[in-house]
């Protein structure tokens, strides 16, 4: 068996490229909230607010629909045009003068000049929405749907929410993977897993039970959300059921088996959480207030999560208009349409509680669909290069091995026998009558040959 056959087992190229991708948020946080780009995280913080406050009403509800989708469609237009030197610096900050560094707050206004260009994009593209769509516009009809439009992408933000989370948590274990130590069965391992997973759920519904009824007992957080619970051990069960072949693939490499039950894990705690973030807005009766803060929160952890998508190496490498230097304005015109998202989802829809609720239910999918794809992707590949390891060694240990020694003899009973068999044919001319084949009929017999010599003169 050669050296890289051997080493076979124990690398795995999608298990190294997922360790390959940066999951430092720390580093992004710093990077979001350095001089340069900090202008546009304090713009997109205010017109975001301002813009949800005037979305509550009701004749400027459309207006802010379309100032959210032109601010989208600017910071869009300015990450694919980030290339171009010109819009380059007139889009990233440069150092104050020397003169001006005593006035800090002068140094702070200066830098929102690198927002005016995609600000001067969304104005013009509003201007082109209201000529075209407005109440006085071509086509007047479209005006009216453009808030239930805007509020309706929150599923497509839910998805990216999904992905975004699951790329992250997927990196992270496969950088946190052990290479030494006993594997445990996975039978072990999933109870395990279940057994924190439902730990977890407790102490969380169990705060959320205490912050509403702070005379609960402790029975009441098993008798009041027994149906949540339920839910969280039928979801792991059912996927634990669902990839246990899967799982079972990586059960002789450590690296592997640490990889998958850590993706197991943080993958379905995620869950628990939208779970029962479904569970307290639909029967834990939690105020507007309260649901608010929530879902805000949680828009600040989905433009957060996008971002670090866009700048991961992993995923940025796979799009031609995605670079780290664009990575933030793509971030910036997805916050937006998120929080025009948001706020259309606040004023417009009726029930917003049905809506929120189905935004976690696709998130969970989301999730669950990407949990078993990342498991096949890292164990399946694993498993097929194993059967190409021992087809190797089984075809090592059937062909014969020759020596030198052999070979020669070989070759010289060859030439041996082909020596024998030209000798036999010289031999076989030696009981040829050359007599009596000259009696024979010859072609001599047929020509009449005249008696009169030939004269020369």
């Amino acid at each position: 068996m050669t050296e890289d056959s051997e080493n076979i087992q124990d690398t795995n190229e999608e298990l190294e490229l997922l360790k390959t991708t940066e999951t430092s948020l720390w580093n992004l946080f710093k990077t979001l909230l350095s001089p340069k780009t900090m202008p546009h995280i304090v713009l997109i913080s205010f017109l975001s607010i301002l813009l949800y406050i005037t979305s509550s009403a009701d004749s400027l509800t459309n207006f802010s629909a379309v100032a959210f989708i032109g601010l989208s469609f600017g910071y869009c237009i300015t990450a694919i045009g980030s290339k171009n030197e010109r819009i380059k610096a007139w889009t990233i900050s440069t150092s104050v003068s020397e003169e001006n560094l005593d006035n800090h707050f002068f140094k702070f206004i200066k830098k929102f000049k690198i927002c005016i260009f995609p600000i001067s994009l969304a104005l013009f593209f509003m201007i082109v929405t209201f000529t075209i769509f407005g109440e006085n516009g071509i086509i007047p009809q479209v005006y009216e749907l453009i808030p239930l439009i805007l509020g309706s992408l929150f599923v497509v933000w839910a998805i990216v929410q999904g992905l975004s989370f699951s790329t992250w948590a997927s990196s992270i274990s496969a950088k946190r993977t052990k290479d030494e130590g006993r594997i445990p069965t996975v039978k072990s391992s999933t109870a395990v897993n279940g057994s924190i997973l439902l730990l977890f759920s407790i102490l969380t519904v169990g705060i959320f039970q205490f912050a509403k009824k702070p005379s609960s007992a402790i029975s009441d957080i098993f008798i009041d959300n027994w149906v949540y619970l339920g839910l969280v051990i039928i979801t792991f069960s059912s996927t634990t059921a669902w990839t246990w072949k899967t799982r079972n693939l990586g059960n002789h490499n450590k690296s592997l088996d640490s990889f998958s039950n850590r993706w197991t894990l943080i993958c379905h705690l995620f869950l628990s959480w939208h779970i029962l973030t479904v569970w307290r807005q639909n029967f834990m009766s939690p105020n507007t207030i309260e649901i608010f803060i929530e879902e805000i929160l949680l828009m600040i952890f989905t433009v957060f999560m996008a971002i670090w998508s866009l700048t991961s190496k992993g995923y940025a490498t796979k799009f031609k208009l995605l670079n780290e230097e664009n990575s933030l304005s793509w971030g910036l015109a997805f916050g937006y349409a998120y929080a025009g998202s948001v706020a259309m989802l606040t004023n417009v829809f009726d029930d917003i509680t049905t809506v929120m609720t189905l935004g976690h239910l696709i998130v969970i999918l989301t999730v669950i669909y990407v949990y078993r794809r990342v498991l096949l992707n890292v164990l399946s590949t694993h498993d097929d290069k194993i059967m190409v390891k021992r087809l190797v060694e089984k075809s090592d240990t059937s062909t014969p091995k020759v020596s030198i020694y052999q070979n020669e003899k070989n070759k010289s009973e060859l030439l041996s026998d082909v020596n024998q068999e030209s000798t036999e044919d010289w031999q076989g001319d030696e009981d040829v009558d050359w007599d009596k084949i000259s009696e024979g009929k010859t072609i001599s017999e047929d020509v009449e040959w005249e008696n009169d010599a030939i004269e020369m003169d």
